[in-house]
């Protein structure tokens, strides 16, 4: 009996465990249709420690299901938050998921950074969505931004290049 109490036990602390797990964790299936990609090669900065768009990495995409947003730069100077915001045709603006993240470069040089943003975009048929990177710089210290590029990745009726 007691043998069994423990097998009970253990079976429903994994089984509890697992389910806390997948609780934090959501996905789905996207069918992938359009590339929207944008590159900058003028180097850009900032020191403001207000959220700011980065120039020329804005994208436009009429599309239908999540969107992935790729963005890829060389980055020096001080640390930088980046974010995605995404404002719908309705005017709702929304931080695109997983939200901000933090990039410190390292031995003071220009380092590689790469990160990817799913916009949750959850409307029943295509619309327009703006999105736009953004940065700061926790600290007001100085963050420079070489060259970098973007690219959005979505379905929709008819990909039309809508960067």
């Amino acid at each position: 009996m007691r043998r069994l109490m423990v097998v009970i036990t253990v079976v429903g602390l994994v089984g509890g465990a697992a389910w806390a797990v997948g609780a934090q964790t959501t996905g789905g299936v996207t069918p992938v249709k359009c590339m929207d990609s944008l590159w900058q090669t003028t180097a850009q900065s900032t020191s403001s420690t207000q959220w700011a768009n980065v120039p020329g990495f804005g994208d436009h995409p009429v599309a239908i299901y999540p969107i992935a947003i790729n963005v890829s730069a060389v980055v020096s100077g001080a640390a930088a938050e980046f974010r995605i915001l995404s404002t719908n045709v309705g005017g709702q603006t929304f931080v695109s998921k997983p939200g901000p993240t933090l990039f410190v470069p390292g031995g003071g040089g220009a380092d590689a950074f790469a990160y990817q943003w799913i916009e949750r975009n959850q409307a029943a048929a295509t619309h327009s969505i703006f999105l736009r990177l953004q940065w700061r710089s926790p600290s007001g210290a100085a963050v420079q931004l070489q060259r970098g590029d973007m690219s959005v990745l979505y379905t929709t009726d008819v990909c039309q290049g809508s960067a």
